[in-house]
Formats: structure tokens, sequence, C-alpha cells
């Protein structure tokens, strides 16, 4: 049995074997039995009344404590997920409560909290508002309904994104409940996974939470359910939740699902703005280039050379200035990104650096056009400028 104590039954051949006759043989064993059933705490793994020893499955997920006995009922759960710390890249804060009522007599519960998200920080478990000793552990086998779902809802492309998890934990506890009604609380943080778009600017956070468990309690009541959202951030869930301003909010009077699973993601950055400065500071360039040319073909033509001289001038002017154009393929991404905040896209843009490969040729010989055409017609008008004037004709009425 898990559990912080392991309790094993008597085994009714050594009741046997005492020296009883065998007329009152049957009857001591069978208030043996009885006493130690009504002694031995009753152990659950988290929502399971007996240990499972099937396959593990490593995952990335909230979970649920769980009875597991037949006479041990969730009137109703509260459970809250506040993800607004992803904002400032800390872990999610998770807090479950549960209305418990006891219809059989007192007893003792060692629980499991299936919590595979669990991360760092402080966590903690009270009964009727009393802190309860509890401890972290890596989780073992779960049966195939407790593991984390494969996918979380997409926000923008056409399909659900894979889930991608990475390990999990619990949170071991014992209480003692006597007859009547009780509230478990539980409150840990939790790790959100990410999931990377390469056409999207900000990469969009993942989490699930574990409902499965919730059904192997003598009874459920339902569930109602807060996953409080970063002001401004895109979020959906499965089952689907109602979104009230930067909240989502659910109710059922059953299990849902097997697990609640969310997908949250910030705000683009406006990028119409950088974009805007790089063709700005290209056409700049672009303009700076051809006045070179201009003033190249305009000494040109005063020196009497030829045009095809420009191209001294032209050539180097347009590398670079491609060269220039490239690099703000690069930069202006990495600009987007940084508007972004922690949760950036480290992938987004640079596939543009390829672009500008195979564009930075083209801008040289663009570039080198342009200034030679520019300084072709600088000499042209120079020239044309320097020559005399043809001698007027004379009136004809003075012919003879």
């Amino acid at each position: 049995r898990p559990g912080p104590a392991a309790h094993t039954l008597p085994d009714p051949a050594e009741a046997m074997s005492h020296p009883v006759s065998r007329r009152r043989a049957l009857p001591a064993r069978a208030l043996l039995l009885l006493a130690a059933l009504l002694a031995v705490p009753a152990s659950a793994r988290g929502n399971m009344a007996e240990p499972y020893t099937g396959p593990a499955r490593a995952g990335h997920a909230a979970g649920e404590p769980s009875g597991g006995l037949r006479e041990v009922f969730i009137e109703r759960e509260r459970l809250r997920i506040d993800l607004r710390p992803l904002a400032d890249d800390r872990p999610a804060r998770v807090e479950a409560v549960y209305r418990l009522r006891n219809d059989g007599p007192a007893r003792v519960l060692d629980l499991v909290f299936v919590a595979a998200a669990l991360a760092e920080g402080e966590h903690g478990v009270w009964l009727d508002g009393r802190p309860v000793a509890s401890v972290r552990d890596t989780a073992g086998a779960l049966p195939p309904s407790w593991r984390v779902p494969g996918t979380t809802p997409a926000l923008a492309s056409a399909g659900p994104l894979e889930y991608r998890a990475e390990g999990e934990g619990t949170l071991s506890f014992r209480v003692a409940l006597a007859p009547g009604r009780h509230e478990i609380r539980v409150r840990y943080p939790a790790t959100s996974s990410t999931w990377v778009d390469e056409d999207e600017i900000t990469a969009a956070q993942q989490l699930a939470y574990v409902l499965a468990p919730a059904r192997d309690w003598a009874g459920f009541g339902g569930v109602d359910v807060r996953v409080d959202v970063p002001r401004g951030w895109r979020a959906a869930a499965e089952p689907e939740l109602r979104r009230e301003g930067d909240a989502l909010v659910g109710s059922w009077d059953r299990v849902p699902a097997d697990a609640l699973a969310l997908t949250v993601r910030p705000r683009d950055p406006n990028p119409l703005p950088y974009w805007g400065g790089w063709l700005l500071l290209s056409a700049l360039g672009l303009y700076l280039l051809v006045r070179a040319g201009r003033w190249f073909g305009a000494g040109l033509g005063r020196r009497g050379r030829g045009a095809g001289l420009a191209l001294l001038l032209g050539v180097p002017l347009s590398v670079a200035w491609s060269v220039a154009v490239t690099l703000g393929l690069a930069v202006v991404p990495d600009l987007v990104r940084r508007a972004a905040g922690p949760h950036s896209n480290s992938g987004y843009g640079y596939g543009l650096i390829f672009l500008g490969v195979l564009l930075c040729p083209a801008l040289v010989v663009a570039g080198t056009a342009a200034a030679q055409t520019a300084a072709a017609r600088a000499r042209r008008r120079v020239l044309a400028a320097a020559e005399p004037a043809a001698p007027a004709p004379l009136p004809a009425e003075t012919v003879g």
C-alpha cells in the first residue's frame, strides 16, 4: 500500500493458532478481523481506493487527491488556477478545495495528490483550516485515465497543440476524518509547458489538470472552475470554459473529462512600426546611394571622363546598402521578440535571414543600376551645360 505508513491485515491463520476451543475459534477470528478493519488506516493513491501497479507515463499535469472509500463523498470541489504569474515568467498557482462528507465511522486516509506540474516553491495541505504535513515525491505507476492529455486546445491554428509533458510529481499526506463534513484544501505552484509556432511572435503556455481521479470517490457532487489569465492574454480550454474578462469560468455537476487542458498566449506586440522603420531606413539608404551617383557623375562630366567610372563608387556603395538591408531582416524580428517579453518565440523571424541571403545579390544589382543611372544622367546634364551655344541666324532683310 502507498502512503506514509504501511499496514497489513492480520493473518486469520495466526488467530486460529492460539490455544482456544474449537467452538470459540470462528467468533474470535471474526472479531479480530473486524477490529483490524476498524483500526487500519484506509489508503488511497490520488483518488484510487487501491494501489495501481500498471505502467507509468511521464507527464506535465496538475491533479486531485482522492479518498476511494465507499462512505466518503466529495460534495463539491472548487478549483482555481491562477495563470497570472506566467506574465512574469513564474509558476502558476493551483488551489483545490474539497467539501467532503464522511458517512461512516472515523477513519484515517493516506492520500496522494497527483500534481505532475508541481514546481519548486511553497505548497501546503489543510484539513478544516489546520495545516497537514505533506511530502513531495515523484509519481509512480498511474492508471491510463490519469495520464495527461496528448494535446491542448489551439488558439490560432486549425488543430490542437501537441502537449509535451516532462515528468510527474505528487503530494502525499494523511488526514483523519471524523464522521460528518470536512474541507481539504491543497495549494501548490505549477509549471507550464511551452509551445512554439514559427508564425507567431509569442509562445503559447500549456497546462493540464487531471480530473479523472475524482470518479473514484464514493460520490462526486460537481466542480466549479476558475482560471485567472494574465491581462490581455488569449486563452482556450478543453472542456470549454466561459470567458469573463480576464478569467475562464465553468461549473459541472459531474466530472466533465479526464483532464482540464489549458492553452494561453500573450497578445503579440504590433510589428508594423518596426517593419515600417526598416522600410524607411532602406529607402533612405537607396536615396543616398542615388544622390552619391549624381554627385560622382557630375564630377565625371566636369572632368570629361566617361560614365563607366561611376561604377568605382556605385558598386561598393550598393554592396554596403544591400548588406545593411539584409541585416535589418534579422534585427527587426529580434526587436519584436524583445518587445514580446519573456514569452517571445525564439524562432520567430529567423526564416527571413535565408530570404535576405537570396535577396542580397538582387539588391546589389538594383543599387548599382540606380547609382549608375543617376551618375550617367548627371554627367550628361553637366556636359550639356558646358557646350557653347550655336550662333543665332541673321535676319532675312540683311542678306545681299
